[in-house]
């Protein structure tokens, strides 16, 4: 499988895999769409888990799901992979949750943001950190004040397993959510024109083709979308793909 960035053609990174067959997963949805909109959307993805371990006709599990969060935009799990690897587990929950979602709410199209992101657990420290971490998303992102009060997660049925997270305690796990989306239009024009060093977007498309290209190629590498970039700066998706940084920037402004 490649994936293509710029003009280049680069093959997709593959997965670091557990000596433990144990995995921090990260799922998240399509950009401005969401994965839960209503208490049964949770509901129902929780019980998918739960049927797509072990199906009716197996007598053991496929694979595990130790701990889990499920946030309106993303899902963090702790995943053990068992008769399955973690790619076809992870495939057949977003598979079968995908219908769902488009089928209820009339919309088509994909519902998850490409695949899903993965980091190893190969130590049982970590292990314990990934746990409280996931426990603890709810309260990082102000959805509750106590861990084990956030009614979608595995918080309340693993407290007596795992101790309660605090902050302190999960700051060494190394995956997190996506950040893309925290990007307005009004912050990407911002950025542009500190960049630029320009007062309005109607001087963007008098600049000089290298000092635009420089921009939005340093805009592209915060993690903006090539569509939002394209239609904040007036540009086709084709000129942001092609972008290169031509000089350093942010650049003074001229005196003339």
């Amino acid at each position: 499988m490649i994936s293509t960035f710029g003009d280049y053609i680069m093959p997709r990174k593959a997965r670091i895999k557990s000596t433990t067959g144990t995995y921090h997963v990260l799922i998240r949805a399509q950009k401005k769409r969401g994965i839960f909109r209503q208490d049964a959307d949770f509901e129902y993805f929780i019980q998918l888990m739960k049927d797509s371990q072990q199906p009716a006709d197996r007598k053991e599990p496929l694979f595990q799901v130790i701990a889990y969060s499920l946030m309106p935009g993303y899902v963090h799990l702790l995943v053990r992979e068992g008769k399955e690897d973690i790619a076809a587990a992870m495939r057949r929950i977003m598979v079968q949750y995908a219908p769902y979602y488009n089928e209820k709410y009339n919309t088509y199209g994909r519902v998850f943001y490409d695949r899903f992101r993965s980091e190893p657990c190969d130590t049982e420290e970590y292990l314990q950190a990934v746990v409280g971490y996931i426990h603890y998303v709810p309260v990082k992102h102000k959805r509750c004040l106590n861990p084990a009060e956030y009614p979608w997660s595995s918080c309340r049925e693993l407290q007596d397993i795992y101790p309660m997270p605090s902050q302190e305690s999960v700051s060494v796990v190394r995956l997190t959510e996506d950040r893309r989306r925290e990007f307005t239009d009004y912050k990407v024009e911002k950025q542009l024109k500190r960049l630029c060093g320009i007062d309005s977007m109607e001087q963007f498309p008098l600049l000089d083709k290298k000092i635009r290209r420089s921009a939005l190629k340093m805009v592209r590498l915060k993690g903006v979308s090539l569509g939002q970039l394209s239609r904040v700066a007036g540009v086709t998706i084709n000129v942001v793909r092609k972008a290169r940084i031509f000089y350093r920037l942010p650049l003074k402004k001229s005196d003339n």
